[in-house]
């Protein structure tokens, strides 16, 4: 339960950060930012091929 707790303040401190909330080192930000678009577009490319196996796996 606590390591619950632990993610929710990890992420919270990170939206706080690319929002701008809080202060750091620009580059550290545009870093985060890269991280969450490629976190995104691997998200998205894992469910496109997920589909695709499926709809491969139904077709047979």
């Amino acid at each position: 339960m606590m390591a619950v707790v632990w993610f929710i303040d990890i992420v919270v401190i990170v939206v706080k950060i690319l929002g701008g909330h809080t202060r750091v080192n620009p580059v550290l930000r545009v870093g985060m930012w890269i991280a969450v678009l490629c976190v995104v577009t691997l998200g998205v490319a894992a469910v496109g091929a997920l589909l695709v196996l499926l709809e491969r796996g139904l077709s047979a």
